[in-house]
């Protein structure tokens, strides 16, 4: 695999667990009309953990790189991208 193959591969599970964020965050939203609880919040403890640490260890990679130097703007958003994501799903646990 080609680094650009792989780069474009992360933002296609960028967008996936963005779209998994909102459709969780519409299925919490509308749990206690539903009556279900505290179902959501039981149902993602076993994901977002592991989300979380993928997302970092992202960062830390594309961070690391950018260091470097080659390529700055590829990796800044890289960084961005994990960086919002992050903060998304630690949002959803404190809010």
């Amino acid at each position: 695999m080609s680094a650009t193959s792989i780069s474009k591969q992360h933002f296609v599970i960028y967008a996936v667990l963005v779209l998994f964020w909102v459709i969780f965050q519409i299925f919490s939203a509308n749990a206690l009309a539903f009556g279900w609880g505290f179902i959501p919040f039981v149902i993602s403890l076993p994901f977002v953990p592991f989300i979380l640490v993928w997302l970092g260890v992202q960062f830390v990679r594309h961070y690391r790189y950018i260091r470097l130097g080659p390529n700055i703007s590829e990796h800044l958003v890289h960084c961005v991208c994990t960086c919002t994501l992050f903060c998304l799903f630690v949002y959803h646990f404190v809010y």
